[in-house]
């Protein structure tokens, strides 16, 4: 019989980590409602991009690194060989780039690490 203590060790437990899914769940949710509203125009819908125009986001090595480059990247913008993205920083709160930042890192196949509101704030200074 297992005792009273470690059935309420274990229900605490599974508890915490159903809590965690469903943040995890609602935090995906919003970064693909924030991906469709404002970065399938031009990475599409499927995460392929447009050769050339705009990079793919499906299987891309950048997006699956290090997390503080993409960031860097939605808050603040970038200029380059491929063409312009715009900066998300006036228009996106920590909450919705940390949700479409931690989306595209696991859509499509994709699998890295989701991000906190708190991951965003300091790289907002940068």
């Amino acid at each position: 019989m297992i005792p009273l203590t470690t059935m309420l060790m274990l229900t605490i437990i599974l508890s915490a980590i159903g809590t965690q899914a469903q943040e995890q769940q609602q935090l995906l949710q919003l970064g693909q409602e924030v991906y469709e509203n404002h970065c399938s125009d031009c990475h599409r819908s499927n995460g392929e991009g447009l050769p050339v125009k705009f990079p793919a986001l499906k299987g891309n090595a950048f997006v699956l690194g290090d997390p503080k480059p993409v960031l860097d990247t939605v808050i603040h913008g970038r200029t380059g060989k491929l063409g312009q993205m715009p900066a998300w920083k006036e228009f996106l709160d920590n909450n919705q780039i940390a949700a479409v930042v931690s989306y595209i890192r696991n859509a499509w196949g994709n699998k890295a690490p989701t991000l906190r509101p708190e991951d965003v704030a300091p790289r907002r200074k940068n």
